[in-house]
């Protein structure tokens, strides 16, 4: 069940950074007018990747902790920042008043808390 949903994690996470740095110009014209600010568009794109690969990147260490039955950081660390990186989202979806996009990012949330807690038991 852990391996599952730090798997679902790190396809969405990693998945979501994929589409930031592909289109990097689309992307920042996308929050700069989602903000309704274009000068915070690049701005929020490198903190959105920054932020996405950091959690990616934990995300990849605690699936193969699991594989190869190593641990080299705590997975409910990676469930913190997952947390966190949903959080700031929210709180950005918020701002925008995108609220069926805040509503949207409950779902990964509550993944995420789940397997926190699956991980605590």
């Amino acid at each position: 069940m852990i391996l599952a949903i730090l798997s679902f994690l790190f396809i969405s996470f990693s998945y979501s950074l994929f589409e930031k740095l592909k289109d990097k110009k689309g992307y920042s014209e996308f929050l700069g007018h989602h903000l309704k600010n274009n000068k915070l568009g690049n701005l929020f794109w490198w903190f959105l990747v920054f932020t996405n690969s950091i959690t990616t990147l934990f995300l990849l260490i605690a699936i193969s902790s699991i594989f190869f039955d190593f641990i080299l950081i705590s997975e409910i660390l990676v469930y913190q920042i997952c947390t966190i990186n949903i959080l700031i989202l929210l709180v950005g979806q918020r701002i925008a008043g995108d609220f069926q996009g805040a509503a949207n990012l409950g779902i990964y949330l509550i993944v995420t808390i789940l397997g926190w807690y699956l991980q605590i038991q």
